[in-house]
């Protein structure tokens, strides 16, 4: 049986950009754990931009996997913080703003509603249009603050093949860090082996599961571990192709409100002690 569902959040629960969750999606989660079933989610997020997501209701995210597998909560409970190391990412910033109009944003460990960062070594001209893509404060820097970071991410508008040349080359000249990508133009800056995957087991252990009692949707690059490490894994049809070939099971699309039909799907098929539909 089903004890635990995790989902990515853009592009998975909620399409890139959309300013909450759908008034369904919050129902089906409701209904999923009215059923016995755990629900959280697995995301590059942090809580202050599920906060957001999910209109301030904070009972939709007291467990799960944020930042990219950073923290861990268990019942609102953070059991595991992972910082990003400074000088790595002023390494790594000195790279990328060798590629014009691509820069390095950090976000600082203590935030708020506004969601601060700090966008290093660029413009407000480069930085505004992720500013309002990504729903960040962006605060203009000259290198990388000593404050304690949470999070960092890459800004390339140059197109896919020069944001691969940045990723491999951005970890090679790091290797303290690994760089996925969640959605186009974008890549998250996550310490060197730190993944959605490998927070996992910390996250069953707390909870006394197995990996086999636990479902997983989600749709791009970091998913991949997390699909890797779970047998019940799921792709939205939206989904990257390495994404959908990683996953076992396959849904509909994210604009669709997929996910949530399969949450109904999945709390009803708890209540009759069947499998859910779309595992079948």
């Amino acid at each position: 049986m089903i004890k635990l569902v995790l989902t990515d959040m853009d592009n998975t629960l909620i399409p890139f950009g959309a300013e909450r969750v759908s008034p369904r999606a919050m129902d089906a989660i409701r209904e999923l754990r009215a059923a016995g079933v755990e629900f959280g989610p697995a995301t590059g997020r942090d809580t202050q931009e599920l906060m957001r997501f999910f209109g301030g209701d904070d009972s939709a995210f007291q467990t799960g996997i944020l930042s990219n597998g950073k923290k861990i909560y268990v019942d609102g409970e953070l059991r595991r913080k992972s910082l990003i190391n400074n000088a790595a990412l002023q390494r790594l910033s000195d790279y990328v703003r060798g590629f014009e109009h691509c820069f390095v944003t950090a976000y600082p460990l203590a935030n708020d509603e506004t969601n601060p960062a700090w966008c290093i070594a660029t413009t407000e001209a480069d930085a505004a249009p992720y500013a309002e893509r990504f729903k960040f404060a962006c605060t203009l820097a000259d290198a990388v603050p000593e404050d304690e970071l949470i999070a960092a991410t890459v800004a390339c508008p140059l197109g896919q093949d020069v944001l691969e040349k940045i990723k491999a080359g951005g970890m090679e000249a790091c290797p303290e860090f690994d760089l996925v990508q969640p959605v186009d133009a974008w890549c998250d800056v996550v310490p060197h082996g730190l993944n959605k995957g490998t927070a996992l087991p910390m996250l069953l252990d707390a909870m006394g599961i197995s990996q086999d009692e636990v479902v997983f949707f989600g749709d791009a690059e970091n998913d991949l571990a997390l699909m890797g490490a779970l047998e019940n894994s799921v792709a939205v049809a939206n989904a990257t192709p390495a994404a959908a070939a990683a996953a076992r099971y396959h849904i509909g699309r994210c604009d669709e409100d997929s996910v949530a039909a399969a949450l109904e799907e999945i709390a009803c098929a708890t209540r009759e002690g069947r499998t859910p539909r779309f595992m079948l």
